[in-house]
């Protein structure tokens, strides 16, 4: 049983299978989520940890929520990977989101990581555990103070997390749009610069994990097209996108350090707008074989080109997501919210492509994929899982 119970843990670990922000508890359970075979669910927004909805209150706390929701997950073998954002209304600095006092947030982080560690020690009830603490989200777009803040922000963030759960792993901010991370000018890039200067000792390093978002609206899995530049002649190339992130990487010593994409997502039905209104896109209509595609392609080519774990948006569809009604995040999901205007409530093709991706795959040895073929049109990836070969 013990020896079984090991492989288990250690496959959800490998595992590439993820859901973003499934809505627990609203829409989805967390047997929906068990049920399609992800293992690893990113909890980010309101199920994150935001400072001041945990903390109204200096030294005020509200726990329950997040407890019942981490534990559900937890007790479900779920491994969890979860933003922590100082962003807020009471706490963060008069002209951006840094902490006002970074002392208190190191306090208040530290606390945050020791309920959810799982040692016995100051635990939450039932000493859930998460796996990934991720420091803010998608910088490009909502940072408002300078690079260089969030650089010392990160490090002081890593080392508050390592003193109170060494086991955890930390990952920076998620890349929101290929065309804020490439190049040094870019906030990325200087937030690298900054690391590597800030560092205490040359093998310092200050997160764990790198993590960029994938939305290929305009076009198919490989492509992205840049909303933040609003030129249709800024498009970034899957392949290229991640290894020029293995190269940055390597440059400031996180060679080694894995990929995950934990914002992938196409959508299916409606058309509309896409991106700031200045830049924004026009789509066009997606039938759901369309985005049942693009989701498997899409993991088996980002897993093949070294991307660890891939992170789907999302389980059920959201509903009037950021105040827009119906727009693109509304069509995102596996499953049709009948909230939104068609009223639909059946599970996609995407869904059932999503559970038999997952039963196939699951338990590969995923350091062994060979690419046969990426040419004229044609991929072809072969995988090893329990000594057979899928092709």
């Amino acid at each position: 049983y013990e020896a079984e119970k090991q492989k288990e843990i250690k496959t959800s670990q490998d595992s590439p299978f993820g859901l973003h922000d499934p809505t627990v508890p609203e829409v989805d359970r967390i047997e929906d989520v068990a049920l399609i075979g992800a293992k690893w669910v990113r909890y980010a927004g309101g199920n994150g940890i935001v400072w001041d909805y945990i903390e109204p209150e200096k030294g005020i706390y509200r726990w329950s929520r997040h407890d019942r929701l981490y534990m559900d997950t937890y007790n479900s073998g779920i491994k969890m990977f979860v933003s922590a954002i100082a962003a807020s209304r009471v706490y963060k600095s008069e002209h951006g989101y840094m902490p006002k006092d970074m002392g208190n947030w190191v306090a208040f982080l530290k606390k945050v990581v020791e309920r959810y560690d799982g040692d016995g020690v100051d635990d939450a009830p039932g000493s859930p555990v998460v796996d990934v603490w991720q420091i803010e989200n998608e910088l490009d777009l909502n940072w408002k103070n300078k690079p260089e803040d969030y650089a010392k922000f990160l490090k002081e963030s890593f080392i508050a997390i390592k003193q109170a759960n060494p086991k955890a792993k930390v990952a920076i901010a998620g890349v929101a749009d290929p065309a804020g991370f490439t190049g040094e000018t870019t906030i990325y890039g200087k937030i690298f610069k900054e690391l590597d200067k800030i560092k205490n000792s040359s093998g310092d390093r200050y997160f764990d994990i790198f993590d960029f978002h994938w939305y290929p609206f305009a076009t198919n899995y490989l492509v992205v097209e840049s909303f933040i530049t609003g030129s249709s002649k800024n498009i970034f190339y899957l392949k290229e996108y991640i290894n020029n992130i293995k190269r940055t990487l390597a440059q400031y010593d996180y060679a080694d350090i894995p990929i995950y994409i934990t914002e992938f997502g196409q959508y299916s039905e409606p058309p509309g707008l896409w991106g700031p209104p200045e830049y924004a896109h026009k789509l066009t209509f997606h039938s759901e074989k369309k985005q049942a595609l693009d989701l498997s392609k899409g993991y088996l080519y980002s897993r093949a080109n070294g991307v660890q774990k891939i992170f789907w948006v999302t389980l059920t569809e959201w509903h009037n997501f950021a105040g827009e009604i119906n727009g693109v995040f509304d069509n995102v999901g596996l499953i049709n919210n009948p909230k939104n205007s068609d009223g639909l409530s059946h599970k996609k093709l995407s869904y059932y492509t999503y559970k038999k991706m997952v039963e196939v795959l699951e338990g590969s040895d995923w350091s062994s994929i060979q690419k046969i073929q990426e040419s004229g049109g044609v991929y072809i990836y072969k995988f090893n899982k329990s000594g057979k070969n899928i092709w």
